[in-house]
């Protein structure tokens, strides 16, 4: 059978209301890649006979001897020993790089195989580590360390994520197991930094001691933590068996245990992942009304903490089914901003993640990886259908979404008070890369007055617990190495990001962070050939590929790889993070950018209403244009008959 997008797929069609899956419960043994099945039956609500994907572990229709199509990632991860082979064996070969399988799993640990594309002839292979950080959180002693190896085993930078974390460019496969163990040994981890399983939680950076943003951090690490590999294998490879697993809130373990309504593997290592994992990278945001500084929209789960009139913390509404990734070319892929869910409890949020991590697990798909995340599940399904078996894992029916207040996007640069008498310094760093002269004095400051930091989800770095007295001497030492108060920064720099593209992501097709900086000076220039003032700025966001790591469908003036030296250009994402962009033309030659941008400049600056943003404006155009295209053909012919 087929689905929507035209490939084939195990499915099954129901004729009663109750649908088996299958689950794989783990494997036999480290020799053995048998496979223990357990078979979990759901009253379904729905007993039409509608297709019902079962592509997690399909159960194989009696009539039928083929095997479900599934990915070769699928393959690797089924045989890995749950993520240990053959990577356990590859890293001490002398060649370096390592096998296709391995460089899958290793992605499991946090790493990426990567080579110089600006080098002709012989690859020089290495490796990009990522750091898992739950809402930027970094100890004093982790920033340390992972600035002493940006320069003993990297390329002498650090690199700041829009998901909050570390990457750390230029490690040679030697060196992997070194550092990988040094991190783990000072307060850090990469596990689960990249590959199918859930990602790096984002939550408000800002440290303000109030009780909503604690209380936003706690729920952002206790999902971390319920969600974190169990089996071992990350230890196992990198630290020789030894664990250094913090203690765990009650609630989280018990929340992880629980298998009240069958989402859980008995007896597997991976009570929550089983063998298979998720089909695709998976990623939550936690935050707190009005404060969109984590994109809440872009990701898989979006969490919002409902509050009472006295700041206590009541719930939470959840938004389901955000990405941004995308091919081009290919219309069935897509951007896809967040929808709601319905509300839970406060008591009941670790159950509501994991139900819906579980829904994600045994019905994404496994064929085709390009549409294996869960916001084409949902777009397949439809949020109806999708909350009603999130529900059946959950055990209970989800509550009316509470009503939200307008959402802000909020850098929290510049000083601000923490609330328990200390302060924080918010700083711009471009494109999150930190080196040179920046990184020297970075190190100098918070290893002289030992500051903890956090980074940002637009890839900028918080000192935190600043003491008043501290404030003046750290200003001006931060000032001489261009750190600068973000009043002395260039309001397009202040909002603009791009991810790092070439010469080391293999997924490049152009040039992202080491393009911008001219991009935005000749944004500024066309901005002022056509009159706009100096404090007006629009979001650009730049990528070098269409996969979206600077989630780049969210600005306002968004430039997509789409060839070499060109871009894909989107418009109409807001300064709140709200909107999603569309495509405004394709293919244009980076020489010809000012070609496209000084007559929208122009007509913004003409035609827009009072404090229109540009992203509002370019909207707002679009929907003039439809109108009046509509317009004219009902003119035609009395009915509406052309394509708008």
């Amino acid at each position: 059978m087929t689905t929507s997008f035209g490939t084939t797929t195990g499915t099954l069609t129901p004729t009663d209301p109750k649908i088996r899956f299958q689950s794989f419960t783990g494997l036999k043994s480290s020799n053995s890649i048998a496979l223990t099945r357990n078979l979990r039956v759901f009253p379904l609500p729905f007993c039409t006979p509608t297709l019902i994907r079962a592509v997690a572990t399909p159960l194989k229709p009696e009539t039928s001897t083929a095997e479900p199509k599934r990915s070769k990632v699928e393959i690797f991860k089924e045989q890995s020993n749950f993520i240990r082979y053959p990577l356990n064996e590859e890293i001490y070969t002398d060649t370096p790089n390592i096998n296709e399988a391995s460089t899958q799993l290793i992605k499991f640990h946090g790493s990426y195989q990567q080579y110089n594309r600006d080098e002709r002839g012989t690859r020089s292979y290495s490796f990009m580590l990522r750091t898992k950080n739950p809402g930027g959180k970094v100890p004093n002693q982790l920033y340390l360390t992972m600035d002493d190896l940006a320069d003993q085993f990297g390329i002498g930078t650090l690199r700041l994520t829009t998901r909050q974390t570390f990457q750390l460019h230029g490690v040679l496969k030697k060196d992997l197991k070194t550092v990988m163990s040094t991190i783990i040994r000072n307060m850090g981890s990469t596990l689960g930094a990249c590959g199918d399983l859930n990602r790096n939680v984002l939550a408000p950076a800002a440290p303000f001691m109030t009780k909503e943003y604690k209380f936003a951090q706690e729920t952002a690490e206790n999902i971390a933590a319920l969600l974190t590999p169990q089996s071992g294998f990350y230890y196992d490879v990198w630290v020789d068996g030894e664990k250094f697993m913090t203690s765990e809130p009650p609630e989280v373990v018990k929340a992880r245990n629980d298998n009240s309504h069958g989402t859980n593997f008995p007896d597997s290592p991976e009570p929550i992942y089983g063998t298979q994992f998720l089909p695709r990278k998976f990623k939550i945001a936690v935050t707190v009304p009005t404060d969109n500084s984590v994109d809440i929209l872009t990701n898989d789960i979006g969490v919002v903490v409902v509050f009472d009139e006295d700041g206590e913390p009541q719930g939470f509404n959840i938004y389901v089914g955000g990405g941004m990734g995308r091919t081009h070319r290919q219309e069935t892929t897509f951007p896809r901003l967040g929808e709601p869910l319905g509300y839970v409890p406060k008591g009941d949020i670790l159950y509501a993640i994991k139900a819906i991590v579980a829904t994600q697990r045994d019905h994404g798909r496994r064929d085709d990886r390009k549409y294996s995340r869960m916001k084409y599940l949902i777009s397949s399904w439809g949020i109806e259908k999708f909350r009603n078996v999130v529900e059946q894992y959950y055990g209970k029916k989800f509550e009316p979404f509470h009503e939200l207040p307008e959402w802000e996007f909020k850098s929290y640069l510049g000083w601000h008070e923490q609330g328990d008498g200390a302060l924080f310094c918010g700083l711009h760093v471009d494109n999150g890369r930190i080196g040179g002269k920046m990184k020297k004095t970075l190190r100098e400051v918070i290893e002289k007055y030992n500051l903890n930091v956090r980074i940002t989800p637009n890839q900028n770095l918080i000192l935190c617990d600043i003491r008043s007295a501290w404030r003046r001497p750290i200003t001006t030492v931060l000032a001489q190495a261009g750190l600068l108060h973000p009043r002395y920064v260039d309001p397009l720099n202040l909002t603009a990001m791009a991810c790092p593209a070439f010469p080391l992501c293999p997924l490049a097709i152009t040039e992202a962070e080491r393009g911008i900086p001219d991009i935005l000076k000749r944004v500024r220039a066309v901005f002022e050939k056509v009159g706009l003032k100096y404090s007006e700025s629009i979001v650009i966001r730049v990528t070098g590929c269409p996969n979206g790591c600077a989630r780049p469908y969210m600005a306002e003036l968004g430039l997509v790889g789409d060839g070499p030296n060109s871009y894909q250009i989107w418009l109409g994402g807001t300064p709140n993070q709200t909107q999603l962009a569309r495509t405004f033309m394709n293919k244009v030659k980076v020489q010809d950018l000012e070609k496209v941008f000084e007559p929208l400049f122009y007509y913004w600056k003409r035609k827009r209403q009072p404090k229109e943003s540009f992203g509002d404006f370019t909207t707002r155009m679009v929907r003039i244009r439809k109108t009046s295209r509509a317009g004219r053909q009902v003119g035609r012919s009395g009915s509406i008959t052309g394509k708008v």
